[in-house]
């Protein structure tokens, strides 16, 4: 079996850890096991840590597997060592492959009293320290519910006069306001969940929710705000001051200094927080150094991976109220889990009696309920209402059909809407059928020619400025960045000709040639040379996804919430890459004004519904799409299913419970 994992590794089908873990698993296992249990535990290894590698925290042991051995199926060179891999385990079903193992050194199916490498548990197997940390997760869950209400000392006249005071406005247009539901449940659970797509008023329900939780506790709480990366937590940070200024000059809000000063306006990253350092497996806070908080504010949860989120928790004291934000609708973390995604399947039940007729008490808000259900239902919210995209937005019904896979209504909304453009690259079909290549680089041409139009703007700008860029005061450099920012384009990959790297390098050359940038070589700092940079940096304060544009004098400014910006010298500026072009992934927690959506010409397995609801819903004004009629829908058509067990594990503890 070694031979086998060893040539699919020189074909590149698995990876180096793919191989050299499997390798592990057989030089570990007893030499003296039957050839076929041998080489089933060896696969399994490799099989466990390939499905890692795909973002999954468990590898589910489902009939038909068999034929799709590290997605072989889809390989035609490959294929015939699908065969062969069944020979060498004996044709063993796959219904047989845990009792075969149930004695083997390597794994272990009660994974609390036997610790090994691999687990198996709810028909699917697991990395042990991946299933430790869903574990994790899981637990706190349990508690959380299990904790029940954590506002005893509040009254419920107490909840609904705050309420009233901060929901002055008469019901929504819909007949719920999905935004008091959230904060009155936030108020009364230890944890409380709030997702919704783009505009849907994440943040300003966050806002009031704390204003409500400081008032009640006369501005004694601890609280943080945070997200997963830089640019999500300056954001986050941008998003929060936003909401409070709306608060008090659009609905007059009567908020006193001391209250408004007890509210915090600045969001770090979850790894500063922590305490997370390279190299380090503890961070600084953990179960037995808790953060001292009162109340945790997340955004972007959709963006954290299981290991991260189990660490979050374990550092949580039970008192600390957690209040997590985020789309499910938008792309999984990079690295695996999916615990939005999870959770959202819970959010699907109706609300307890308990917790309707609390709803109706506290905010005369009426919603069906059931006695059918998990008690995690209570403790998740979801809203409705799009604040950014008006019933008429093209933006927005795109989205929708986006999100439930209607792919006509997708494709045929671009015709419809003045506010979205498909820039079709079946236009160069002929090329396409003679020759591929020149069709894909006639195609990335057509992106090239649009982003050297779209950015001229800026660098018309910066130039009319120079070479007074040494004296450049806020609002000068605010009016490069907004006119920057106006445009984005994002791109599903990250190599090939429609790849970010490429896609910058021509980018740049292009503005070279038209006499707006000069540079010998493109790593040199030119004069509005956009950077992203890729690595945190605590002594600078600079962090992964950060956006910043050298101005000149030899310094790089970065933005730091809405008007506020920093400057650092470009020869300490950490790992970056040039930002005329980011991934789909890198934007996630950005919006622009204008986003120009760029789709691979062949089919690829990063291609999903989740990707291009992700780059579509960056966009606040207008969108384009570059793409083939065939891609778009075969993307549409695809949504991402991760292989998780949280599900089933709660449900097994809550059943436990009972």
């Amino acid at each position: 079996m070694l031979t086998v994992l060893q040539e699919l590794k020189q074909q590149k089908v698995i990876s180096e850890g793919d191989y050299y873990f499997a390798k592990l698993i057989a030089d570990k296992q007893d030499p003296a096991l039957p050839i076929e249990k041998k080489n089933l535990a060896i696969l399994l290894a490799a099989l466990c840590s390939y499905s890692y590698q795909q973002g999954h925290t468990c590898l589910f042991l489902e009939k038909g597997i068999e034929s799709n051995y590290f997605n072989l199926a889809y390989r035609t060179a490959e294929r015939a060592y699908l065969n062969i891999i069944q020979e060498k385990i004996g044709f063993l079903p796959v219904e047989n492959w845990q009792p075969s193992l149930a004695e083997h050194i390597a794994f272990s199916a009660t994974p609390l009293e036997k610790v090994a490498p691999l687990v198996f548990q709810f028909n699917a197997l697991y990395f042990y320290r991946i299933w430790q940390d869903e574990y994790r997760v899981a637990r706190y869950l349990q508690a959380a519910v299990q904790r029940g209400t954590d506002s005893t000392a509040i009254s419920h006249d107490q909840i609904k006069a705050i309420l009233t005071q901060y929901f002055p406005r008469a019901p929504h247009l819909d007949g719920v306001n999905w935004q008091k539901v959230a904060v009155a449940t936030a108020l009364k659970q230890p944890f409380c969940l709030i997702t919704g797509g783009p505009g849907t008023g994440k943040t300003t329900t966050v806002a009031r929710l704390l204003l409500a939780l400081q008032s009640l506790s006369d501005c004694r709480l601890t609280i943080k705000l945070v997200a997963p990366t830089g640019k999500a937590a300056a954001r986050l940070t941008e998003s929060i001051n936003g909401a409070l200024t709306r608060l008090q000059s659009q609905e007059n809000m009567p908020l006193c200094a001391g209250l408004i000063a007890a509210i915090p306006t600045t969001a770090q990253t979850l790894h500063r927080l922590l305490g997370i350092r390279f190299f380090e497996e503890t961070p600084t806070f953990h179960q037995h150094n808790p953060l001292p908080l009162d109340v945790l504010v997340v955004d972007e949860a959709s963006m954290i991976d299981l290991p991260l989120m189990a660490k979050l928790l374990q550092a949580l004291k039970p008192q600390t109220k957690l209040i997590l934000l985020g789309d499910e609708n938008q792309l999984s973390p990079v690295e695996a889990g999916e615990m939005l995604g999870a959770l959202a399947e819970f959010a699907q039940q109706p609300y307890s009696p308990a917790l309707t007729a609390y709803l109706k008490t506290v905010a005369d808000i009426e919603l069906a309920s059931s006695n059918q259900g998990y008690p995690l239902r209570d403790h998740l919210c979801r809203l409705h209402y799009s604040h950014r995209f008006a019933g008429d937005s093209g933006i927005g019904q795109l989205a929708q059909a986006i999100n439930q896979g209607n792919i006509e209504a997708s494709w045929q909304a671009f015709a419809h809407f003045n506010d979205i453009e498909m820039v079709d690259f079946d236009q160069f079909s002929l090329l396409k059928a003679d020759n591929p290549i020149i069709y894909t680089q006639a195609c990335a041409a057509l992106v090239v020619k649009s982003a050297v139009e779209k950015y001229t703007d800026y660098l018309v700008a910066l130039q009319q400025l120079h070479p007074n860029t040494q004296s450049l005061n806020a609002q000068q450099v605010g009016h490069i960045f907004t006119l920057f920012n106006a445009i984005r384009f994002l791109t599903a990959l990250r190599i090939g000709e429609l790849g970010v790297e490429q896609l910058n390098q021509k980018i740049a050359q292009r503005l070279q040639q038209k006499g707006l940038l000069d540079f010998k070589h493109e790593r040199d700092w030119y004069l509005g040379k956009p950077i992203m940079i890729q690595q945190n940096d605590h002594h600078i304060g600079l962090y992964n996804g950060d956006i910043g544009l050298f101005l000149g004098q030899g310094k790089v400014w970065f933005e730091q919430g809405q008007g506020h910006y920093k400057t650092v010298l470009a020869s300490r500026v950490p790992n970056y890459e040039t930002a005329f072009v980011m991934t789909v992934h890198k934007s996630q927690g950005s919006e622009f004004a204008h986003t120009c959506l760029v789709l691979p010409t062949e089919p690829n397995p990063i291609l999903s519904r989740e990707l291009i609801y992700t780059g579509v819903t960056r966009a606040k004004q207008q969108l384009t799409v570059f793409a083939s009629a065939e891609i778009w829908k075969s993307a549409v058509r695809n949504p991402i299913k991760r292989q998780s067990g949280l599900n089933p594990l709660l449900v097994e503890l809550f059943r436990q419970s009972d």
